[in-house]
């Protein structure tokens, strides 16, 4: 696993004035994402300009919005569980707690009838079952934050590899690194390093694997 400081990453975004690095996100509270880590996808996305995303884990659809509202010329689409998925699935015990808070607010999630509601294609079910064949090679910008499980785990991650774009900068971001809440993700991301330059971003849960994009990983590395 290579180790970066947040600075590093934000100082790669390259933009033809301070006007082109301002960017929109949903005030905090309670329950909104850390700022810095909000702040970390989006230099992502600044700097390998996404024409799709996918989020794997919409909860309450806050992260979904802020990266609506910033890629204008994105495609994004979105996966979480359904009231019948549930009923069979085994899941972390600290993921449960969440689902519930998922399935109560699903008619109010945060990108419900905002302004860019219709660029999210909203997708519901298991992900560990879900057919992703149709967007193999299809997606820029990946975001895995679903099931902690390692089962769910493993699966996202394998499926975002078959996902990621082939004739685009692409990259695949996993949320929860270092939560104690899931020391198995931390485990299993050091030993995927093994074959992947994968990133963490201190001060942060992020960890990140970057496609296409040979200088940006060359000057990370440095």
């Amino acid at each position: 696993m290579i180790t970066i400081r947040p600075h590093r990453l934000f100082n790669l975004v390259s933009t033809p004035s301070y006007e082109a690095r301002l960017v929109k996100i949903v005030l905090p509270n309670d329950r909104t994402p850390l700022l810095l880590e909000t702040a970390i996808l989006l230099a992502l996305g600044k700097i390998i300009e996404p024409r799709t995303y996918f989020e794997f884990g919409t909860f309450l659809g806050i992260q979904l919005l802020n990266m609506a509202a910033n890629l204008p010329q994105c495609r994004v689409y979105t996966l979480d569980l359904d009231e019948e998925s549930v009923k069979t699935l085994i899941q972390d015990e600290s993921d449960r707690p969440l689902t519930v808070e998922h399935l109560q607010a699903k008619d109010k999630l945060a990108f419900v009838q905002s302004s860019f509601e219709e660029k999210i294609t909203y997708l519901r079910g298991d992900s560990n079952i879900h057919d992703f064949t149709s967007l193999h090679g299809q997606m820029d910008l990946i975001y895995i934050d679903g099931g902690h499980d390692m089962r769910t785990l493993q699966s996202d991650t394998e499926n975002a590899f078959r996902m990621l774009s082939r004739d685009h900068a692409g990259c695949i971001v996993w949320h929860d690194y270092g939560n104690g809440s899931y020391p198995h993700l931390k485990t299993y991301l050091d030993e995927l390093s093994d074959r992947y330059d994968i990133f963490a971003v201190q001060e942060t849960w992020l960890a990140f694997f970057l496609c296409n994009a040979d200088r940006v990983v060359t000057l990370l590395k440095k």
